[in-house]
């Protein structure tokens, strides 16, 4: 797991450099022929990670309901978001990550319910869900690699 984690830790570090390189305005841009914005990739990789590690294994979220429900899968941004959405995020990125390795270490996930995704990945366990988050995050990581192009 301790690779797993590592790898977690590095695509969290490049989510927060798009926080901290691109203005509120591109944060905020979602360009033609797209259904979001990097700002909205980087809440719902927050939010997906909650559901699939902590959500499934009957453990309560560390998020909000209302911050989940805005985020999670088959959502669209609304309005532009402030700057206090980007300073949660910021915060959000890194902080889940010990807190994450403290919980699976402990047995805190153990409870995991078998749980198939959309897409046909089946998770076992807390382990698989970690695994198959680094996945997903990477799929969003290339969105936002895109999404780039057209907004600056």
């Amino acid at each position: 797991m301790n690779n797993d984690f590592h790898i977690w830790e590095n695509n969290r570090n490049i989510f927060l450099k798009f926080l901290i390189h691109n203005s509120l305005e591109q944060l905020n841009k979602t360009p033609e022929g797209f259904n979001n914005n990097l700002l909205w990739n980087i809440g719902h990789v927050i939010v997906v990670q909650q559901r699939l590690v902590y959500g499934i294994a009957n453990v309560p979220l560390n998020i909000t309901d209302d911050l989940f429900q805005k985020y999670k899968p088959g959502t669209k941004p609304g309005i532009p978001e402030p700057q206090a959405t980007v300073d949660l995020f910021a915060e959000l990125l890194i902080q889940p990550i010990e807190q994450t390795k403290s919980d699976y270490n402990s047995g805190k996930l153990d409870n995991y319910m078998p749980y198939t995704t959309s897409k046909g990945f089946h998770l076992a366990n807390a382990a698989d869900a970690i695994t198959f988050n680094n996945y997903h995050e990477a799929l969003h990581l290339g969105t936002m690699i895109s999404l780039l192009k057209f907004i600056k």
